[in-house]
């Protein structure tokens, strides 16, 4: 772990860790509904999309849900805040890149969903609480906690260069999956339906957003440490 200061002693405090704990069990609460959606119901097919695959409720729709963008941050969220209610002082470069890709990426998620993918339809039970957790709870819950409790002090270049091959996997593997599938998890990614031209837009938007935001939480995250330095 980088030498903190005094004055960021809080962010590795019993109440600190409780929070994460508490952020680790919402993420797998939300986690664990996709999983029971997956094992209860066949995947949806969006209208006028290019392609027809889909999954069969069951072993298929489950076993697929680690392809949906959505998951796979929060899972990160999940797996990282749990470390942290476990232990604070984590020096490991792969824990710091996976926690930062995770905070990134939730919000990632929360704004996508709610500006190009949510629909008009109503839901209900279990899918009302999967929507509710994953797309609006923790999108705002995980980076707020970053924010407050941190910990401060391990975001180094490396860790954001680092954060970024990611999501360049799960793109690289959801687009050359796709074909053999004809399945996409987004209408924004459909490629047979929308060509190169309609889905390069998106992914450039969203991985130029995923950098910036990076680089603003080095800059924030140094911030605090100079601050907290002064104040010691």
């Amino acid at each position: 772990m980088t030498n903190v200061p005094a004055a960021l002693a809080w962010q590795h405090s019993a109440a600190a860790r409780s929070v994460h704990a508490g952020t680790a069990a919402l993420c797998a609460a939300g986690l664990l509904s996709s999983l029971y959606l997956g094992w209860t119901a066949d995947s949806q097919l969006p209208e006028d999309v290019g392609y027809a695959g889909g999954f069969a409720a069951g072993w298929p729709h489950l076993l697929n849900q680690p392809a949906y963008f959505t998951f796979l941050s929060a899972l990160l969220a999940c797996v990282t805040s749990a470390m942290l209610a476990i232990r604070t002082d984590r020096a490991s470069v792969v824990f710091h890149t996976l926690r930062l890709a995770g905070v990134i990426q939730v919000i990632i998620t929360g704004v996508v969903f709610n500006l190009l993918l949510r629909t008009d339809g109503e839901l209900e039970g279990v899918w009302l609480f999967n929507d509710q957790v994953l797309h609006l709870a923790v999108p705002v819950l995980v980076p707020v906690v970053w924010l407050v409790l941190g910990p401060y002090g391990n975001v180094s270049l490396r860790v954001v260069a680092a954060s970024t091959v990611l999501p360049m996997i799960w793109l690289a593997a959801t687009l050359l999956r796709g074909p053999a599938l004809d399945w996409y998890p987004y209408i924004i990614l459909d490629v047979p339906g929308r060509g190169w031209s309609g889905v390069a837009p998106y992914i450039v938007s969203i991985l130029v957003a995923f950098v910036l935001m990076a680089a603003a939480m080095w800059l924030i995250d140094r911030r605090v440490v100079e601050w907290a330095a002064n104040r010691s």
